[in-house]
């Protein structure tokens, strides 16, 4: 038996995916207040190349069946506007928040407008890389 533990635990160790080239983001979470603004957020790249994935958005809803009342729904890409500007920028936006990537995927710029909502709202950015990628959350107070 014991012979077996210590052949599963050579493939744990063995059969892991080095992560140690995954790009990683600087800030995993970004706050803004009522009134919006611009802020940027910096990519560490390493070996693995990222490329954005999707946008969750976070929004209250008193019929979810979540402890804290909150219903999350994962963009598709007919849901988002998606160009490239003359710089080779990509330009990510939905409803209130333009997410702007540089042509070296190095500077996410982060644009929210203001929230005349009432309500908080949040988004998720969703990267991917090997195994993951610079992804973070964008939270606006109400």
């Amino acid at each position: 038996m014991w012979a077996f533990s210590v052949c599963f635990l050579l493939f744990l160790v063995c059969g892991c995916d080095d992560t140690s080239q995954t790009p990683v983001i600087k800030q995993k979470v970004i706050e803004f207040d009522r009134i919006g603004g611009t802020k940027v957020n910096t990519v560490f790249l390493r070996k693995n190349p990222w490329f954005f994935h999707t946008l969750v958005v976070y929004e209250k809803d008193p019929s979810a069946t979540t402890f804290n009342k909150v219903r999350e729904k994962e963009l598709t890409k007919d849901e988002m506007e998606i160009t490239t500007t003359k710089d080779g920028d990509k330009v990510i936006h939905y409803d209130w928040i333009t997410f702007c990537i540089s042509k070296d995927t190095r500077i996410i710029t982060v644009t929210a407008e203001e929230n005349k909502t009432g309500q908080p709202r949040s988004i998720y950015f969703f990267a991917w890389s090997i195994v993951w990628g610079p992804s973070f959350t964008v939270n606006q107070k109400e």
